[in-house]
């Protein structure tokens, strides 16, 4: 793959008391109107995030036409796994609705904090969403005890093909204690109804990594492709990337993504959270930089796969 990184979109400006900071974690979909609406993690001052989102032209995403004014989903009620903050894991058009899949935060007493995965609806095109259940639909599992979430799904053949990040175990790493995780697979029958135990498709190495983080799923003619972050021990985290012809068999490709740290700037630390967006004539690579998406996000085009 080789991408052109085309820069910075949106630097989160000091706005209102539920977005004091960060746009983090987009996920952008191509709304029926022809736009681009791109999902973030808008945080307060206390660093609780919930959803809003940045417009952006489709033919030139660097352009911003509109900025949401409050959240599109807010965080959950006491005692619910979302009540501590909510940041999108994957948004997409599925017939009338826009699915925006999302991760979830509640705080933990003897561990940091738990993550696990919801599901919120739209049938107004992406204004207001509505969750499916106050519970997650990826819960916890024997498979993940403290992380499962980040989920990201393909709809075809009457399957959701989802992919998604799991794990049970922390490390100390930049001083605090982190999640490890890795990557899994498994199909839906609606989007929404999960078994207990998927596959591990990507797992991640203990000596350079402590996760693998929001995977991305999309199909590139005849194989499909994984998009993930790998959180890195070092605190500079990078792209990664995995390929199937089934969703069976995976091949890691971590070296064939294409895109780097810039030298100086807003992404010459991190290049973060990937959202891959393909229309007809040409596809995009939507990213965060810096310190969790406190610098914002930009985008980068692909010039060949």
């Amino acid at each position: 793959m080789r991408w052109k990184k085309r820069g910075r979109i949106f630097e989160p400006p000091v706005r209102q008391t539920w977005w004091a900071s960060h746009a983090m974690a987009p996920s952008a979909v191509l709304l029926p109107s022809g736009l681009v609406r791109v999902f973030i993690g808008c945080w307060d001052a206390s660093g609780i995030s919930r959803i809003g989102f940045v417009d952006v032209e489709r033919q030139d995403p660097s352009r911003v036409v509109a900025v949401s004014s409050s959240p599109v989903l807010d965080i959950g009620r006491d005692g619910a796994f979302d009540d501590n903050g909510v940041f999108p894991a994957h948004a997409t058009v599925d017939g009338d609705r826009v699915l925006l899949y999302y991760t979830g935060f509640q705080l933990g007493h003897k561990i940091r904090y738990t993550n696990f995965g919801g599901l919120a609806v739209s049938t107004d095109g992406g204004d207001t969403f509505s969750r499916v259940s106050e519970a997650p639909i990826l819960d916890r599992a024997d498979e993940g005890l403290s992380v499962r979430a980040g989920q990201s799904v393909l709809h075809e053949d009457g399957v959701y093909r989802t992919v998604y990040s799991a794990g049970s175990g922390w490390v100390d790493v930049g001083g605090k204690q982190r999640p490890t995780y890795d990557v899994y697979y498994q199909d839906s029958p609606d989007g929404i109804t999960y078994a207990r135990k998927g596959r591990c498709l990507v797992g991640c190495d203990p000596e350079v990594e402590h996760g693998l983080g929001r995977p991305q799923i999309i199909r590139n003619g005849d194989r499909y492709l994984v998009f993930y972050t790998r959180r890195m021990t070092s605190m500079r985290y990078h792209l990664g990337c995995a390929w199937s012809r089934d969703c069976r068999d995976w091949t890691r490709i971590d070296d064939q993504v294409g895109i780097a740290h810039s030298e100086s700037g807003w992404d010459s630390e991190m290049v973060y959270f990937p959202s891959v967006l393909s229309s007809p004539d040409r596809t995009y690579l939507f990213y965060n930089g810096n310190d969790f998406g406190r610098t914002g996000f930009g985008f980068a085009e692909l010039e060949a796969w």
